[in-house]
């Protein structure tokens, strides 16, 4: 009958054994049971499967009442919360190429600072798969710049470098002190595993672009790096930073092209866009000699290797303002 085929498949759905109370009724084999009994006991098992379904319905959960972890808030790549401090904080000279930072602004704002921290540690992995290549990448860049400086305010305004922290134990580039995609890092993970390491989102500019709260590394730039115009900020990054000749220079009497020592700790990372040659540190400061200023016959040297590389002084004084500075140019 109709009515038996719909228990049927309620207990296929259900996996509840309840057949038995819906089996045809079976007539007893003598003229006195009439179609009034049979009708009478089929009701009579209809009620009972009624109730223990009934039964059943209360005792299970329904799947509508279970509660579910809530979908994750959509992350702002804007970086709205990070780029209203950069602009108040970060004060450059010399067109970019050196910046200072006013630590003060972290505290004066602590709460806009904790929360984007807390927004970039609420990404999750499967959020971060779902981002574009340049999102994935400015995420990074912006996570290692406001977690350095996250870090250097747990000692503000007592440290004058970073190398405070220690440089054998709690070394401040090792130490695992924040989350970010549902672990607990440090910033060398975020440089060395999470971008290095990653041959999709590997950028030589990249080096131009993390900051370590020290006067001798590359600018912290005075907005956020965001993807739609990631590639040009990593350009501009890395002209900025090889314009600087305190740091870069030509010494024609020793014939000697002085260079920062990131080209030293990092030398195997760079290389010259494709197509150009040599595939080697020597390839990136040639495709960049207009930047480090060298004349026609200074590169046709270095390409011949007639040029001696070598490093200048790296500053580790932590990278702060302070009251006898001048500096003109805010970002």
């Amino acid at each position: 009958s109709n009515v038996y085929q719909l228990v049927n498949s309620l207990r296929g759905s259900r996996g509840l054994i309840v057949g038995w109370a819906f089996q045809p009724a079976k007539a007893k084999q003598t003229p006195l049971v009439s179609g009034t009994y049979r009708m009478l006991m089929v009701l009579q098992r209809l009620g009972l499967l009624c109730l223990l379904w009934g039964l059943f319905l209360w005792a299970v959960p329904s799947q509508a009442g279970r509660a579910y972890p809530p979908e994750p808030a959509l992350f702002d790549h804007t970086h709205a919360d990070w780029a209203k401090l950069l602009l108040r904080a970060v004060h450059t000279d010399q067109g970019g190429s050196v910046s200072k930072l006013d630590y003060q602004v972290f505290l004066d704002d602590k709460h806009a600072f904790d929360n984007y921290l807390k927004a970039l540690s609420a990404v999750s992995v499967e959020q971060f798969k779902g981002f574009s290549r340049s999102e994935q990448l400015a995420f990074l860049l912006n996570a290692y710049n406001s977690f350095m400086v996250a870090k250097i305010m747990t000692r503000y305004p007592g440290i004058a470098s970073v190398w405070d922290f220690g440089r054998v134990l709690n070394t401040p580039f090792k130490h695992r002190f924040f989350d970010l995609l549902g672990k607990r890092r440090s910033l060398d993970d975020i440089e060395h595993r999470l971008i290095r390491g990653d041959s999709v989102l590997m950028d030589p500019r990249i080096h131009f672009a993390v900051n370590c709260a020290s006067v001798g590394c590359p600018a912290l730039r005075g907005e956020p790096f965001l993807a739609p115009r990631l590639g040009t900020q990593l350009e501009d990054q890395t002209i900025r930073f090889l314009n600087d000749r305190n740091r870069n220079y030509y010494d024609g009497e020793s014939e000697r092209l002085f260079v920062s020592p990131l080209f030293d700790w990092y030398g195997g990372d760079f290389k010259p866009p494709k197509n150009q040659s040599p595939r080697n540190v020597i390839g990136f400061l040639l495709h960049y000699a207009a930047a480090l200023g060298l004349s026609g016959d200074q590169q046709k040297r270095l390409a011949e290797g007639k040029v001696t590389i070598d490093y200048s002084n790296y500053d580790w004084r932590l990278n702060a303002v302070t009251d006898a500075q001048a500096l003109s140019e805010s970002e």
